[in-house]
């Protein structure tokens, strides 16, 4: 009797196991990780370009918010009308920016990285706000998966900024591409597709899990727009070490930033975010982070640097200017 419960126990157990793995084939969702490396070990085995890949129709599972001063509160584009802003109240005569989360990111988070610009931005101009909304991924993937997905994300996204700008002949010059942690790259990525077109791409604390010893083509880099701005808040865990864009800021060294507790130590999470906070500000309060050209954070507090170059961290950057710069920033949205 107990060795047929026994056998009973582990059939059952193993008809569970075959279903669960049968339906996370046939699923679009993944579970979350619980950590950035987790994944899967055989992702680099899976076709992420081939189209006809039922679980990987980018462009059914990533959405378009855009926001102007008429329309604060987004405008979804819809992907059968030719241009996708027909229907919007998308000014051609307004700048246009593009705004990428990172995993587990979402567009609408009241105190995350669109939202927080979104108000910032209106609070001093007229603007296109483009808010790239792939949560359906990023909340419901792996990390590793995600990254994996990153560049197909990409390819859509250089797809509908050529229809929304007349295949790249409206509105171009005025083009910024904005993204944080795995957003940068991504942004990155849409750089690489669109060669030579965007002006302007600003990485917000580059992801640095998997991405840190990848070469060029699989990360952002300084060629993917004519001026690529950086901004590093935790390189001690989440962001980018070293310096990736024509320009890169090391806020406060760049490692952690101040009043984010202990549990930033382990996680970095607060000072990963503070990143796109010091962005919001800095579009209306530009005289709150002026930096300075110089070699390290050490060289810099030891007043080596008082007489270098300087320049606004943020939206009002010196595209003139190049290489390293620090600053001590203590404010933020």
């Amino acid at each position: 009797m107990f060795n047929f419960l026994k056998y009973f126990c582990i059939n059952i157990l193993l008809i569970v196991c075959v279903c669960a793995y049968d339906i996370l084939l046939q699923s679009d969702s993944v579970a979350v990780s619980n950590g950035l490396n987790d994944g899967y070990k055989n992702i680099n085995n899976i076709d992420f370009d081939d189209e006809n890949y039922g679980l990987y129709h980018t462009s059914k599972h990533v959405f378009y918010w855009l926001y102007t001063r008429d329309n604060t509160d987004g405008q979804l584009l819809n992907r059968s009308e030719p241009h996708l802003i027909e229907s919007t109240s998308f000014n051609a005569s307004n700048p246009i920016k593009v705004i990428v989360h990172g995993w587990l990111g979402t567009t609408q988070e009241k105190e995350g990285l669109c939202m927080y610009n979104v108000n910032s931005y209106f609070k001093v101009g007229e603007y296109n706000v483009i808010c790239v909304d792939w949560k359906q991924y990023s909340t419901d993937l792996s990390y590793s998966v995600a990254r994996a997905r990153a560049k197909h994300i990409a390819h859509d996204i250089a797809k509908i900024l050529t229809r929304i700008t007349y295949n790249m002949t409206k509105g171009v010059e005025t083009l910024h591409l904005i993204g944080h942690s795995m957003g940068a790259h991504i942004v990155g990525f849409v750089g690489k597709e669109l060669t030579d077109k965007i002006p302007r791409i600003t990485g917000l604390d580059p992801a640095k899990p998997q991405y840190e010893k990848k070469g060029p083509a699989d990360r952002l880099y300084i060629t993917d727009a004519h001026f690529v701005d950086v901004m590093h808040t935790n390189s001690a865990k989440n962001g980018f070490t070293k310096s990736i864009g024509h320009i890169d800021f090391f806020p406060n060294g760049g490692k952690r930033q101040p009043d984010c507790g202990f549990s930033d130590r382990t996680t970095g999470s607060c000072s990963h975010v503070k990143s796109y906070h010091y962005y919001a500000h800095s579009i209306w309060a530009k005289e709150d982070y002026v930096a300075l050209k110089c070699s390290s954070w050490d060289d810099y507090k030891a007043h080596k640097c008082d007489n270098a170059n300087s320049t606004f961290m943020g939206e009002h950057v010196d595209i003139e200017q190049t290489e390293d710069f620090y600053l001590e920033a203590c404010v933020d949205d």
